[in-house]
């Protein structure tokens, strides 16, 4: 890792902008850009003001670090400690946003990813202008933080369908659905659906379709990254329940993940066309690999988020 990179990694943990600290330092903004960016180096003396202000030491600045795996520390733990900490600005922290954002940006929310961080660190919601909000974006939004804390509370226990409905019920508690008749939160639909333009199990059908996802998954000896993708897709393909499938699914992969030691995986909104194309085509049978090298890709993409936050 370079300087800039250290810089800028302990400027944003630090919270600061380039401007706060060019202003420490006596110097233009564009000066600490230039550091960040590789373009010029800082002298000894500015790296000795530098490590003053980010609270650590020279060598900590200049030192190549040792390469970090992901793969031996226990993310769960982690995870679950950090939240019980509380503390603003870590791994727990930023995976309930990004989380959230994307999973619910992908169904349709409109909320901006600034927006979903004020819900979780303020419990307010902030509006320029006259936008206006879906009242269900700001409850799911919600609602999904309090599916992350329930599922890290679970994440080590064997899925069940039990937990897989607690799932549905958490995420759409309170919304316009759930005051539905037929909507049936917490339990399989009573209605037909679809997922996109590809059909889905039955009413009738989906109990029995869900028994045997579940007897398949159950019946695997050693859990890898792709059988959780593989549970993925035929999850979406049975879309057991009346709403809110895609984001069941993509925590029971998270939580899949951490319960067996595998470096989870988000897919962000950006991709969310890479990821529909790879769902049909696996469910349609005809490619594997696009769902799967779009989940990998996400997968990476956490795991430097992992070294950012733990290194």
């Amino acid at each position: 890792m370079n300087i800039g990179i250290k810089i800028k990694k302990y400027r944003e943990l630090n919270k600061m902008t380039q401007k706060d600290v060019a202003e420490i330092l006596e110097v233009e903004p564009g000066t600490i850009s230039k550091y960040e960016n590789g373009t010029i180096e800082p002298n000894i003396e500015s790296l000795k003001r530098l490590a003053e202000i980010f609270n650590v030491t020279v060598d900590e600045l200049v030192k190549d670090e040792e390469e970090f795996d992901v793969t031996k520390i226990n993310l769960l733990e982690v995870l679950r400690e950090q939240k019980e900490i509380g503390l603003k600005g870590n791994l727990y922290h930023n995976t309930q946003i990004v989380f959230a954002y994307n999973t619910n940006h992908i169904e349709g929310s409109k909320l901006t990813e600034d927006q979903t961080r004020y819900i979780y660190e303020t419990n307010t919601i902030l509006f320029e202008g006259e936008t206006i909000a879906n009242v269900d974006d700001i409850l799911e939004t919600a609602n999904h933080f309090k599916l992350v804390d329930y599922m890290l509370e679970v994440a080590d226990e064997k899925l069940t369908e039990k937990i897989i409905k607690e799932f549905h019920k958490i995420l759409k508690e309170g919304t316009m659905d759930s005051r539905k008749s037929w909507f049936n939160v917490g339990e399989y639909k009573k209605l037909a659906n679809e997922a996109g333009s590809m059909k889905t199990s039955s009413p009738k059908q989906t109990p029995k379709d869900m028994q045997k996802l579940m007897e398949w998954y159950d019946s695997l000896t050693e859990v890898t990254i792709k059988n959780i993708i593989e549970f993925h897709a035929k999850f979406e393909k049975i879309h057991p329940f009346q709403d809110g499938n895609g984001r069941v699914g993509r925590m029971i992969a998270f939580k899949e993940c951490l319960k067996n030691n595998i470096i989870p995986f988000i897919i962000l909104d950006k991709d969310k066309l890479f990821y529909y194309r790879g769902l049909k085509e696996y469910q349609n049978k005809t490619e594997k690999g696009y769902l799967i090298d779009t989940c990998l890709n996400a997968q990476d993409q956490y795991a430097n988020m992992i070294k950012y936050y733990l290194k």
